[in-house]
C-alpha cells in the first residue's frame, strides 16, 4: 500500500484549499487575515456557517434553549433559501456578492446546519427525517437550476 507523503513545498497549497477553496483571481470572495507574517484566505460564507453552528448548538447546549417541533421545521425550510439565492445569482453572474452578504447569508444556513444537526442530537428522528426531505429538496432545486443554466461550468473554470 503507498503512503502519500506531503511534501513542505505542498503544504501552503494544502492549508489554502482547505481554509479559502477558491482560485486565487477570486480571493475577493475569502476574508484576509495576516496572523505572525502569513497571509491567511478564509472562505466568507464558511465562516458565516461555522459561526451559525457553533451560535446555534452553544444556545442550544449550554443555554438550554428547546424550540416547539413546527419552528424546527420552518426555520429549516427558510434559512438556507438566502444563502442558495446569493450562491446562485452569483454563480449565474447575475450579480457579485459582497462578503458582508456572504458571512450573513453562511450565518443562517449555519443556523440551520445547527438545528439539523440538534434533531439527531436531541433524538427527534421524525423532525429529522422530515428535515433530510427539506434538504433533499433545496439540493434537487440546486440541481435543476444548475442543468438549466449550465452555472457550474463557469463556477469551476
Amino acid at each position: 500500500m503507498a503512503r502519500f507523503v506531503m511534501s513542505n513545498e505542498d503544504s501552503p497549497s494544502l492549508m489554502f484549499l482547505l481554509l479559502s477553496h477558491h482560485s486565487p483571481k477570486k480571493l475577493h470572495r475569502t476574508i484576509h487575515i495576516r496572523i505572525q507574517g502569513k497571509d491567511l484566505y478564509l472562505c466568507a460564507r464558511c465562516m458565516g456557517v461555522w459561526a451559525g453552528i457553533i451560535s446555534t448548538l452553544f444556545l442550544a447546549f449550554f443555554l438550554e434553549l428547546h424550540l416547539p417541533p413546527w419552528l424546527y421545521l420552518l426555520l429549516l425550510m427558510v434559512l438556507p433559501a438566502p444563502v442558495m439565492f446569493d450562491w446562485i445569482t452569483q454563480s449565474c453572474k447575475l450579480r457579485e456578492s459582497r462578503n458582508a452578504i456572504r458571512v450573513g447569508t453562511g450565518f443562517l444556513l449555519g443556523v440551520s446546519w445547527g438545528l439539523f444537526f440538534l434533531l439527531l442530537a436531541r433524538g427527534m428522528l421524525h423532525l429529522f427525517m422530515f428535515a433530510l426531505m427539506i434538504l433533499g429538496g433545496y439540493i434537487f432545486a440546486v440541481y435543476l437550476i444548475a442543468r438549466k443554466t449550465n452555472f457550474l461550468d463557469d463556477y469551476f473554470d
